[in-house]
């Protein structure tokens, strides 16, 4: 994927004025400044609605396909028959009279009947907050898959996917307010950046990118911003990604449930620096 088409966020989607009043220790003044904006996003599938996602405007298909594999709703990509979701167009002035119809606020998805791992409480909608993830605790005991596979990067390729990152945030420079994850193969090469309020949306998001597009997880790495949580963990050792690294701390479900599961955590990944956590043999030193 070529460098333009890393970032796939526009202004338009994201961003939006407001009046403030702006003070200085010696001056104040008046201007129109940028917000991110945040908005529902209702996810259908199969004509249940499954969640609502507080989220940044942008990439809805593949936020939605991101976050249904790695929540375990969805067993896999190929199980999709159908995703619509109904654009740039202004959300419903009234989301329960329109049913969200004509609202960029909705996704709607088909699959297969046997592909779907329906909640065991369909008659709660589940409100996914941009601040935290949608795992409950109990999903530390879920049955994952140990990671395997023979991805190895060297150091300092590592060392230098944190500024990577950061030099391909676009919102986040203007205003700053959003989190981001990235993907990048061994070499470092950036295969997708994806802002949002939230950090799970960013991952799911990222991630659902290659997915709607074929792109092998197994041999790519996730680099985050915001903390290593348990449900990060989840999430890349649901989708098979060997390696993530973030600019800040883990926790310890996180480290206890990546080296349990074979995954490399990488914390601190920043200045020059980074600490490795669990299964540092991917990690070449020079």
């Amino acid at each position: 994927m070529s460098s333009e088409n890393v970032n796939l966020l526009s202004e338009k989607e994201t961003l939006f004025t407001w009046p403030i009043r702006r003070v200085r220790a010696t001056e104040a003044e008046r201007l129109d400044d940028y917000v991110v904006v945040e908005e529902p996003l209702s996810l259908v599938v199969n004509g249940q609605q499954l969640a609502v996602l507080m989220r940044m405007p942008g990439q809805e298909k593949e936020l939605a396909v991101g976050f249904c594999i790695s929540e375990g709703y969805l067993r896999r990509v190929e199980d999709i028959l159908l995703i619509h979701h109904c654009g740039l167009g202004h959300p419903a002035p009234d989301a329960e009279e329109e049913g969200g119809l004509g609202s960029r606020n909705r996704i709607e998805m088909r699959v297969v009947p046997e592909g779907f791992s329906a909640p065991e409480t369909p008659e709660v909608v589940r409100l996914i907050r941009s601040g935290c993830g949608a795992a409950q605790v109990s999903a530390v005991g879920e049955t994952l898959p140990a990671l395997s596979g023979v991805l190895t990067v060297r150091a300092d390729v590592l060392l230098d996917l944190g500024k990577a990152m950061r030099d391909l945030q676009s919102v986040h420079r203007q205003v700053g307010g959003t989190h981001s994850a990235a993907l990048f193969d061994a070499a470092g090469r950036a295969l997708v950046l994806a802002e949002d309020i939230g950090r799970h949306n960013a991952v799911d998001k990222a991630t659902g990118h290659c997915l709607l597009r074929g792109v092998a997880l197994h041999d790519k790495m996730l680099v985050t911003s915001g903390r290593a949580s348990y449900e990060m963990v989840i999430k890349a050792v649901r989708l098979g990604v060997p390696i993530v690294a973030t600019i800040s701390a883990p926790t310890s479900l996180a480290v206890q449930l990546a080296q349990d599961r074979g995954l490399t955590l990488v914390g601190y990944l920043r200045g020059g620096r980074m600490n490795i956590y669990t299964h540092g043999e991917r990690i070449l030193a020079e």
